[in-house]
């Protein structure tokens, strides 16, 4: 073994500890009084129109676009908006979460309008056309993409996924998205474009009070959502020589719908 070579998790700490100037390893942990945010950022109450505007300010620093708009309007509004996305994106195709508020919006029939096909997400039970055949699934060959099911299929191809966040936090301009079977984790990592719609009383001032909301009346994992997507602002990496990306792991462009 050659000279310096560190053996063990004795003689790794030792050459840290040496490298940080001390004398020898510390026998005990160091202290840690503190826990959890700092009193200061905890008792913060925004308002809802703090909220919005906090929500507003910084998901538009992240280059994201957001409209703000009256519940009685909220149809109109919205539909006419996604209608001015797609048309200036060449949007030819949407998938949707299965969410009660979304169908309410009317969006598939604007879209429709336009010639915009909408694939809602939703489980694909058995005898439906999108259905897919295990018998041919289990002998297909060729690339994987092939032998995904259609709906997955169908999404991948869409340029726009439209959500309904279960929570949003407005001091990082964040969407907190649980998956389930009719909520698709696709519909906002495959697609290029993200439109999320909420209501401005699922605006939360803090990350801490989002996760505290899901856990609450849960008491084993299986209660759980199988995964948590938090998304702020639109996907961007720098891994690859510190050269900023938009886009590379999930969409380069994104809006939020605040309805009051």
């Amino acid at each position: 073994m050659t000279k310096g070579t560190i053996r063990g998790r004795e003689a790794f700490m030792a050459k840290l500890s040496s490298g940080l100037g001390r004398q020898a390893v510390p026998t005990q942990p160091p202290a840690h009084p503190n826990r959890g945010v700092p009193d200061f950022y905890k008792e913060i109450a925004w308002t809802t129109e703090e909220k919005i505007e906090a929500f507003s300010r910084n998901w538009t620093a992240l280059t994201g676009k957001v409209l703000v708009v009256e519940e009685a309007e909220a149809r109109a509004k919205i539909g006419e908006w996604l209608r001015e996305i797609a048309a200036e994106l060449g949007v030819t195709g949407v998938s949707r979460w299965e969410h009660e508020g979304l169908k309410a919006l009317g969006l598939d029939e604007t879209l429709a309008a336009d010639g915009i096909p909408v694939v809602p997400w939703r489980p694909i039970g058995e005898g439906s056309p999108l259905a897919p055949d295990p018998a041919a699934a289990a002998s297909a060959v060729g690339p994987g993409w092939a032998r995904r099911s259609a709906l997955l299929r169908r999404t991948e191809r869409c340029e726009l996924g439209v959500v309904w966040p279960d929570y949003a936090v407005a001091g990082t301009a964040t969407l907190v998205l649980q998956c389930s079977p009719h909520r698709g984790r696709s519909v906002s990592l495959l697609t290029s474009t993200l439109f999320a719609v909420f209501r401005a009383d699922q605006l939360v001032t803090r990350m801490g009070e989002a996760f505290a909301h899901l856990s609450r009346g849960t008491e084993t994992p299986e209660q759980y959502a199988s995964s948590i997507n938090l998304i702020t602002g639109p996907s961007r990496s720098a891994d690859i020589e510190n050269d900023l990306t938009i886009g590379i792991h999930g969409p380069g462009n994104v809006y939020a719908v605040i309805i009051k």
